[in-house]
C-alpha cells in the first residue's frame, strides 16, 4: 500500500519537536566549540556518532540526531537518537589534544546513556576507542550497556568484549583490500549502503553489471560501497573528494578502486594523473551515470545538483552521508520532496546504517564477533528493512523517502505508546 498522504507533515512535526537535552562545551585552550544533542533516551539510552568540522552549528546535530533516532527503527538497538559534534578544523595539529578534552567531558554522559562511534573526520578505531580509554571509559559503547541493556557486572564484560572486538574485527582475504588494515568499522556503512543499491536492483529486476556509478567522499562509506558496488559489476566513473576528483569514462572496475584505497592519503584520493583539484572538479561532470552515491557532506544537494543528476541520466541516490538535501531550516523538506519525486532515494536511515546494525547484532546471545558473521548480520538486516520499504511503496520506483520516513515514524510513534 502506498505511503499516506500525510508523511511528510509528520516528519516536519518530528523535526521541529526539540530535541531532551542540548550540552555545550567549549575548550578553553583553544576555543573549540563542542555540543551533545540527545533527541530522547527512548529504550534508556541514546545513540550517535561524533564529528569535527569547522563551521559545525547545533542545529545541524539536531538533525543528525533526530536522524540517527529513525535509523535505529530499521538496523536496532530501540534506543534514542544523538550526534556529538565539535567546530573545529580537523586538520589543525591541535586536533588529538582537543578530542582528548572533549571525551574528558562527555564521559559522564558516556557512561550511564550515550553510546558513540566515528562519524565525520573522526575515525572509530584510531580516535574515539582510544580517547574514550583515556577518559576512563571501557568502550564507547558502554552508557548504552548501562542505560538500555541495564547489563550487571558480568553481561557488562562479556557484552563490552563482544562489541570492542567485533567493532575492529579485520577483514578476512576476499572481503578486504590486499595489504590494507581494515576492520568491521571502516567498512560497515559502505558495504550496508552498496547492499541497499543491490537489494533495489534486484528488486526492481535491474542489473548493477555495468551500471555507472558516482561517488561523492572517499573516505570510510563512499571507499567501501565503491568497491562493494564494483564487485557487483558495476563501474565507477566519477570519485571526489574534499580536495580533488577523479573521472574515468570507461569506469574502474574492482581491481581499481581497491588500487585506489590502498594508495589513499588519509581518507582522501591519492595522487594521480586522471585527478583534477578544485571546487570545480567536485562539482558533476558531463559523464553519463546510474547512480549517485552520496557519502561525502551533509546538506550538500541542492536543487542546482539535483537539475545536474537529471540531466545525466541519474535514477538512484544512495545516501551514505547523513541527511545530504540541503534544507532551508530544521522541519522543512521541499528538496527531499523534490528528490523523491524524480529519483530513487535510497534513503541515509537505512542505507547508512551498518554501523548500527553492526552493534545491534553484537548485542545479540550468540553473537559471532568477526567480520564475515557481523557482515552477514549488516546485509540481512538492511536487506530486510529495504523489502519493508519496497512493500510498502508497491511498484512505484519514486516515493521510496516517503515511504521510508512514514514506516520509521510509525516505529517511533509505536515505541512512544508502549
Amino acid at each position: 500500500m502506498p505511503p499516506p498522504a500525510d508523511a511528510w507533515a509528520r516528519y516536519g512535526a518530528y523535526l521541529r519537536t526539540p530535541p531532551h537535552r542540548i550540552f555545550s562545551w567549549t575548550d578553553a585552550e583553544t576555543g573549540a566549540r563542542g555540543w551533545l544533542v540527545m533527541n530522547s533516551l527512548r529504550g534508556g539510552a541514546a545513540g550517535g556518532g561524533t564529528r569535527m568540522r569547522a563551521g559545525l552549528t547545533p542545529e545541524e546535530l539536531v538533525y543528525l540526531a533526530k536522524t540517527m533516532e529513525l535509523k535505529f527503527v530499521f538496523s536496532g538497538p530501540p534506543i534514542g537518537g544523538a550526534k556529538a559534534g565539535i567546530d573545529f578544523d580537523p586538520r589543525d595539529p591541535r586536533k588529538p589534544e582537543v578530542l582528548t578534552r572533549w571525551f574528558r567531558y562527555a564521559a559522564q554522559y558516556l557512561r550511564e546513556c550515550y553510546a558513540t562511534g566515528g562519524d565525520l573526520n573522526v575515525d572509530e578505531a584510531r580516535e574515539v576507542i582510544p580517547y574514550c580509554r583515556a577518559a576512563g571509559l571501557r568502550l564507547p559503547q558502554e552508557g548504552m550497556l548501562r542505560g538500555h541493556v541495564r547489563a550487571g557486572p558480568e553481561a557488562l564484560e562479556r557484552m563490552s568484549q563482544a562489541l570492542e572486538a567485533g567493532v575492529v574485527a579485520p577483514l578476512p582475504h576476499g572481503i578486504g583490500v590486499p595489504g590494507v588494515r581494515l576492520t568491521v568499522c571502516d567498512v560497515a556503512a559502505g558495504y550496508g549502503l552498496a547492499r541497499a543499491v543491490a537489494r533495489f536492483y534486484r528488486r526492481r529486476g535491474l542489473n548493477l553489471e555495468g551500471a555507472r556509478v558516482i561517488v561523492e567522499g572517499f573516505g570510510a562509506v563512499g571507499a567501501s560501497a565503491a568497491l562493494e558496488l564494483a564487485r557487483a559489476g558495476a563501474r565507477i566513473v566519477v570519485i571526489s573528494d574534499a580536495e580533488k576528483t577523479l573521472v574515468d569514462a570507461a569506469g574502474l572496475d574492482a581491481e581499481a578502486v581497491e588500487d585506489l584505497i590502498a594508495r589513499r592519503i588519509g581518507r582522501l584520493l591519492p595522487e594521480d594523473g586522471r585527478c583534477t583539484r578544485g571546487a570545480a572538479g567536485s562539482r558533476f561532470s558531463n559523464l553519463k551515470a546510474d547512480i549517485l552515491v552520496a557519502a561525502a557532506l551533509s546538506n550538500c544537494i541542492d536543487r542546482d545538483r539535483l537539475a545536474q543528476l537529471d540531466a545525466a541520466g541519474v535514477s538512484v541516490i544512495a545516501c551514505g552521508a547523513n541527511s545530504p538535501f540541503r534544507e532551508e531550516a530544521l522541519g522543512a523538506s521541499a528538496v527531499q520532496q523534490d528528490a523523491d519525486r524524480r529519483f530513487s532515494i535510497i534513503p541515509d536511515i537505512i542505507g547508512s546504517a551498518g554501523t548500527a546494525c553492526t552493534y545491534s547484532y553484537l548485542l545479540t546471545e550468540g553473537a559471532v564477533p568477526e567480520a564475515a558473521e557481523i557482515l552477514a548480520a549488516v546485509d540481512a538486516r538492511i536487506g530486510a528493512a529495504m523489502e519493508q520499504v519496497l512493500d510498502r511503496n508497491g511498484a512505484a520506483a519514486t516515493s521510496l523517502l516517503e515511504a521510508t520516513l512514514a514506516l520509521a515514524l510509525d516505529g517511533i510513534e509505536r515505541s512512544d505508546s508502549t
